[in-house]
């Protein structure tokens, strides 16, 4: 039997009290905000920290007090520390923006969130208010990440687990893969892709085949991996990464007449030293 692939039912976010880390500025530049992922026509950027300007490329990093100026029909993408990919286009004018006026806009808490989750830590330039979020669909991590399932049962009929697929696609290309041929309760499943770069846009994707003829979980998500442009970046800031990303997403399936759901919860976390990004995803059969 099988099921519908992501039926999203309810998703909400785990609410804690969360203020990001304070790390010193640097002198010669402020803290980024944003990594430019993509450049199309002539656009330059004013870095606040010493009025200089400079042409905009792919992996330049971006703080709050910068201006972009763009051409023509120029564009600009990016993804922001603290959640959200944006895409500047300039009209058919040469149009001046200042960095901290895009960022995406927060939603308030109470509000639906659009695909697979939200991320909280809201940047300076947004009131530190537990009651708001961006809204996310990229992970955003500053290297290749693990990715580690682990799959829990309630009180209900154990199911069994059966076998999980993970693998990573870039533009609808295949380019890692894992198999997991026997899943057992309360044992994590890790992943370490390979062959993934900094300033890359990848979708992760899991699959779970149930045993007893439940059918297969298909979660999927975009995955953005910012590197860094320069050797000094690593050392003068923070990880560019979301400071917290909690989700959660649940499922309706059959099961021997009755509906059972399984709730996925996946939140980005930081282990090791140095401190490597673990996107965690715990399934929950009740």
């Amino acid at each position: 039997m099988s099921i519908p692939t992501r039926t999203v039912l309810t998703v909400f976010l785990l609410i804690m009290p969360f203020f990001s880390t304070a790390y010193p500025e640097p002198f010669d530049k402020a803290e980024p905000i944003a990594q430019v992922y993509e450049v199309q026509g002539n656009a330059t950027v004013k870095i606040s920290a010493d009025n200089s300007i400079i042409a905009v490329k792919k992996g330049c990093l971006l703080a709050a007090g910068d201006s972009l100026t763009l051409d023509k029909n120029a564009s600009v993408a990016m993804y922001f520390k603290s959640g959200g990919r944006k895409e500047v286009l300039a009209p058919a004018t040469r149009s001046l923006y200042k960095v901290a006026d895009l960022l995406p806009k927060a939603e308030a808490y109470n509000q639906s969130v659009p695909l697979f989750g939200a991320t909280r830590g809201l940047p300076q330039a947004v009131s530190q208010a537990s009651g708001f979020f961006f809204p996310q669909e990229a992970v955003i991590v500053d290297s290749p990440p693990l990715v580690e399932c682990t799959l829990f049962h309630g009180s209900g009929e154990v199911v069994a687990p059966g076998k999980a697929a993970m693998q990573i696609v870039q533009n609808s290309v295949v380019v890692d893969s894992k198999k997991f041929n026997s899943l057992g309760y309360g044992v994590p499943c890790v992943y370490e892709p390979q062959k993934l770069h900094g300033q890359t846009e990848y979708k992760v994707e899991l699959r779970l085949e149930l045993e007893q003829g439940l059918g297969n979980i298909a979660i999927s998500f975009p995955l953005y991996i910012a590197g860094t442009f320069d050797t000094g970046s690593v050392t003068k800031y923070a990880p560019f990464s979301d400071p917290v990303y909690r989700s959660v997403e649940t499922t309706a399936i059959d099961h021997k007449g009755k509906k059972r759901a399984i709730t996925a919860i996946k939140q980005l976390v930081r282990r090791g030293v140095p401190p490597q990004p673990v996107i965690v995803i715990e399934l929950f059969i009740p």
